[in-house]
C-alpha cells in the first residue's frame, strides 16, 4: 500500500470533514418521510430552521408602515380604519424594527406571503393584505415593496442572526372562477400567466367543512372559494416549484410555512420540500392527532393544532390540566415532536387574552408552557404587547379579524414583553429546553408538570404550572430517568429568588415540594442559573361586586377603558354567595376609569357609573 504525503493525508481529512458537514446539512433539511433532500443555506444566514428555534409570526401589513408611497394604488383596497383592508405595513417598516424583534429574543421571523395579490375579494368586501389571494406567484406584492426591499429585509435579519421563514400558498389562487365554472368572466379577471388557464385547476366547488368531506374531496375543493390548483398537473407542479425555489434560494429564506397543507397531496408536499432545500412545516388545521401526525412523514414539521386547541382551551379558562396529560401521551405518534410548531395565538383564531378575560397571569403561564414544552414555539405579533383582539373571543369559519390589528407599540418595557424575553433567554441557555425529551412528572386537575431531558448528557429542566386562583402545594417525584441527586438545589428560572432542594422519598426516591401562586408557572434547573431574574411587579386592579344574584345568574362588567367596553360585558368570577370578582392588569396604577355591573349582561345596576382607579382593590354594593 502506497503511503501519501502528510499534506495529502491532511487534504483528504479536510475533504472528509467537508463531506460530513454537507451530509449533516442535508440531514437538517431532510423531511421525515424522504430518502434524500438538497440542502440550501443562504449566504450570511445563521442556518436553516431547526429544533430550538423560536419563531415570531408577522402579518406584514399590520406591523409597521415604513414607506407611505406604496399604501394606496387606487384599487379601493386601502383603508386603515377597516380591519379587512390594507393598512400600510411593508417590508421597509419591518426592516426598521428588526432590532425590536431581536431584543424579544426570538430566532426566526415567519413572514406573511410575498407574492402579488388580487387587490380585493370577488365580492369586494375584503382586501388581500394577508397574502392569500394570489394573482402572480413570481412578482412581489407592490403594497409591501420591491424585490430589492425584500432582499434588504432578509439580509438585515440575517446580519442580526435572525432566520427568515417564507409563507407559501401553493394550494390556490384568488377567486377568479365562480363556483364550478371553467370560464373566466371577463377573460381579463384571471390569474397572471401561466396560470390563466382554467384547465390547471380543480372545479369541485367550495369546501363545506361539515364533516362530510373525504380527504380526496378536501384536496380538490375551493378553500373559501379560492381557486384550487391541480398540483398533479405537470405545468402547475413545475411552475410552483420553480417560482418558490427562486424566492427561497434567490432571496435566501431559511424555512417555509405551507398554507392550507391539508388541502394538498402529501406526496407533493414531500417533493416540494425536497425541491426547496429547506425545512417546511404545513398548516394542518385539525385537532386530530392521528391526522396531523401523518403529515410529518412528508414535511419537516407541522403546525401543532392539537396542542393549540388543548392548551388554549385549558389554560385560558379554569380548565382541567389532565387534558395536557392526555395530549402529550400521544406524542409517540409523531415522527419528531420537537419539530412541531406550537402556538397560543395566530392570524386566524381569537386572541388568547380575548378568551382568557384579559388575564395577564393566565397568558404568562401559557407562554411559559409554550416556550418550555417540546416543539418550536411561534409568537404571533402583538402577543408581546398584550394584544387582546378587541376582546372578541368568537371563532368564525376562516378568520377572526380582530386578531389582525396594527401593532400597538414597540415598547420593550411591558410586563408581557419582559416575560417572553426572559423565556427566550432561558431557552437559548438550556439545551434541554430546545431538544430535550419531554416526560410527564405530575398531573391533576389544577397542576401539571413535565421534565425535558437530554438523555445523552443528563441535562434537565422541569416546568410546573398551576391553573388555580389559589396557592397550590405539591410534592412531586423526579423522573426515574433523572440523574439529579438528592440534596441538589433547583432554582426557578422565572424568579431566581425561588429555589427548592431535592429530598429523598417518593416513588423514585427523589422528590421536590413546591408551591405555586395564582396561575403561576415555574421552570426549575439545577446549578447556578444563567442569570438572575425577578419578574416585574404586577399592577393589579380588583373589582368586587357584593350582590346575591340568585342561582343560575351571573354578573358582568362594562366600562370605558380597555379591556372594558360599553357594548359587551366582561365575565366576573363568583367567589362567595354574594361576591363576584374581576381582576385585571391592563389599567395603569392611578388611572381612573368608568364601569358598571350588569346581571346576566342585560340588567344594568341602578344609578350612575362607578369610578375605579388602577392598582386598587375596589368593593361596590350595587342595587338593580
Amino acid at each position: 500500500m502506497r503511503t501519501g504525503s502528510i499534506a495529502s493525508v491532511q487534504k483528504q481529512s479536510f475533504m472528509v470533514r467537508i463531506a460530513v458537514v454537507a451530509l449533516l446539512a442535508m440531514t437538517i433539511a431532510l423531511p421525515q418521510g424522504s430518502t434524500r433532500a438538497s440542502a440550501f443555506v443562504a449566504p450570511g444566514s445563521p442556518g436553516v430552521l431547526t429544533e430550538g428555534d423560536v419563531i415570531y409570526q408577522v402579518l406584514v401589513d399590520r406591523f409597521s408602515n415604513g414607506n407611505t408611497s406604496n399604501d394606496d394604488f387606487g384599487y379601493g383596497d386601502y383603508n386603515p380604519s377597516n380591519l379587512g383592508m390594507y393598512h400600510g405595513g411593508d417590508w421597509q417598516g419591518l426592516t426598521n424594527h428588526l432590532q425590536y424583534i431581536k431584543n424579544l429574543g426570538v430566532t426566526a421571523i415567519w413572514l406573511s406571503p410575498v407574492s402579488k395579490q388580487q387587490p380585493l375579494s370577488r365580492d369586494g368586501l375584503e382586501a388581500s393584505y394577508h397574502g392569500y389571494f394570489t394573482n402572480d406567484f413570481a412578482t412581489p406584492n407592490e403594497h409591501f415593496g420591491s424585490r430589492t426591499d425584500l432582499q434588504n429585509l432578509v439580509n438585515s435579519a440575517h446580519a442580526l442572526g435572525l432566520k427568515m421563514i417564507l409563507d407559501v400558498v401553493p394550494n390556490h389562487t384568488a377567486d377568479y372562477l365562480a363556483g364550478t365554472s371553467t370560464t373566466y368572466s371577463p377573460t381579463s379577471y384571471a390569474p397572471a400567466s401561466p396560470l390563466n388557464n382554467s384547465s390547471l385547476f380543480h372545479h369541485a366547488g367550495d369546501c363545506l367543512f361539515n364533516g362530510s368531506e373525504t380527504q380526496a374531496q378536501l384536496e380538490v375543493c375551493d378553500l373559501g372559494g379560492l381557486d384550487d390548483l391541480d398540483q398533479s398537473n405537470t405545468a402547475v407542479d413545475t411552475y410552483l416549484k420553480n417560482t418558490y425555489k427562486d424566492w427561497v434560494q434567490g432571496i435566501g429564506f431559511d424555512g417555509i410555512r405551507v398554507d392550507a397543507a391539508r388541502s394538498i397531496p402529501q406526496t407533493w408536499l414531500q417533493s416540494f420540500e425536497t425541491t426547496m432545500g429547506v425545512p417546511t412545516f404545513g398548516e394542518i388545521f385539525d385537532g386530530n392527532i392521528d391526522y396531523v401526525a401523518s403529515y410529518q412523514n412528508y414535511e419537516w414539521g407541522v403546525l401543532d393544532f392539537p396542542t393549540f386547541f388543548t392548551a388554549r382551551d385549558t389554560l385560558s379558562t379554569d380548565g382541567n390540566l389532565n387534558n395536557l396529560s392526555g395530549l402529550f401521551a400521544q406524542d409517540y405518534k409523531y415522527p419528531n415532536a420537537n419539530r412541531l410548531e406550537t402556538f397560543l395565538d395566530n392570524h386566524d383564531r381569537a386572541r388568547f387574552l380575548a378568551r382568557a378575560g384579559d388575564n395577564y397571569q393566565r397568558l404568562r403561564s401559557g407562554l411559559t408552557f409554550l416556550l418550555t414544552a417540546r416543539g418550536v414555539p411561534v409568537i404571533y405579533y402583538g402577543t408581546e404587547q398584550a394584544d387582546n383582539g378587541n376582546m372578541n373571543p368568537y371563532e368564525v369559519p376562516i378568520a377572526n379579524k380582530d386578531n389582525r390589528k396594527d401593532l400597538s407599540s414597540f415598547s420593550e418595557t411591558g410586563t408581557i414583553f419582559k416575560h417572553i424575553q426572559r423565556l427566550n433567554v432561558i431557552k437559548k441557555a438550556y439545551l434541554a429546553l430546545q431538544i430535550g425529551t419531554q416526560r410527564e412528572m405530575w398531573t391533576d386537575t389544577t397542576v401539571y408538570g413535565f421534565s425535558r431531558r437530554v438523555d445523552s448528557t443528563g441535562a434537565e429542566a422541569m416546568t410546573i404550572l398551576s391553573d388555580s386562583w389559589d396557592t397550590q402545594t405539591r410534592t412531586i417525584p423526579l423522573r426515574a430517568e433523572s440523574t439529579i441527586a438528592v440534596g441538589t438545589v433547583l432554582t426557578n428560572l422565572m424568579n431566581t429568588n425561588d429555589s427548592v432542594v431535592v429530598q429523598s422519598g417518593g416513588v423514585t426516591g427523589k422528590q421536590i415540594s413546591i408551591s405555586l401562586g395564582e396561575h403561576e408557572a415555574k421552570v426549575y434547573v439545577p446549578g447556578t442559573p444563567v442569570s438572575s431574574y425577578t419578574p416585574p411587579a404586577r399592577v393589579i386592579t380588583t373589582i368586587r361586586i357584593h350582590y346575591n344574584v340568585g342561582w343560575g345568574n351571573r354578573i358582568t362588567l362594562r366600562g370605558d377603558s380597555d379591556p372594558f367596553r360599553w357594548t359587551q360585558g366582561m365575565e366576573t368570577r363568583n367567589t362567595a354567595s354574594d361576591v363576584w370578582e374581576y381582576q385585571l392588569e391592563r389599567i395603569p396604577s392611578g388611572q381612573t376609569f368608568q364601569y358598571k355591573p350588569l346581571i346576566n349582561d342585560t340588567t344594568w345596576s341602578a344609578g350612575s357609573n362607578y369610578t375605579g382607579t388602577g392598582g386598587q382593590t375596589i368593593d361596590i354594593y350595587p342595587t338593580f
